[in-house]
């Protein structure tokens, strides 16, 4: 057949959508400048609730409120493509049906029909209904996908958005005296030990 595989675009449109969704993410950690000062008087202020509800509301406005105002175009793009691949394999799957159901009257005895697809069996011309029938019915799937997807972000980047992300990491060695009586000794030995001592700042 000469058509392309929408089904393949619709899997390709979801998951570039999804991989960038989730890679920005963990990009958030090493880029972010929304870098606060740990305090025990300090109150959240960034509410994942709203985003969550946002995006559930409006997607894309839980991104907008996490101020990352450039995923939109990424989870609206995604929604396009979808719907585009939605419309396209809805039109090919009732052209399919027509012929069928025309291709069932002429079968029938009805000669005043002209067959769309001659060269076609009728097994065939159900195949293809049924085929295409399914590529619509993944687009719509991706879509929901999608949009629960988008909710998901927007909760994560709340609760990332007020997160302590310190660039001091720091690892330190020194020396330390280690009391004797409190390791396990030689009975002849009551002398304190020298030891290593490794800290890991983060």
């Amino acid at each position: 057949m000469g058509y392309l595989s929408a089904v393949n675009k619709c899997i390709g449109i979801f998951g570039i959508s999804l991989l960038l969704l989730i890679t920005s993410n963990k990009l958030q950690a090493q880029y972010s400048d929304d870098y606060t000062i740990a305090d025990s008087t300090y109150k959240q202020y960034h509410s994942p609730h709203k985003a969550t509800f946002y995006s559930a509301i409006v997607p894309g406005m839980g991104q907008a409120y996490n101020k990352k105002y450039w995923k939109i175009p990424i989870i609206y793009a995604g929604f396009g493509g979808l719907i585009y691949y939605v419309n396209y394999n809805n039109y090919v799957y009732n052209k399919y049906k027509d012929a069928y159901n025309i291709r069932l009257r002429i079968d029938a005895g009805d000669s005043t029909l002209e067959d769309p697809f001659p060269d076609f069996q009728t097994d065939n011309i159900l195949g293809q209904k049924e085929e295409w029938r399914r590529y619509r019915d993944l687009c719509i799937i991706g879509i929901g996908l999608l949009y629960i997807i988008q909710i998901i972000d927007a909760d994560v980047d709340a609760h990332l958005f007020d997160y302590d992300i310190s660039e001091d990491l720091s690892m330190r060695v020194e020396p330390i005296l280690i009391d004797s009586r409190t390791v396990i000794y030689n009975s002849n030995s009551n002398n304190a030990t020298i030891g290593l001592r490794c800290s890991i700042k983060f």
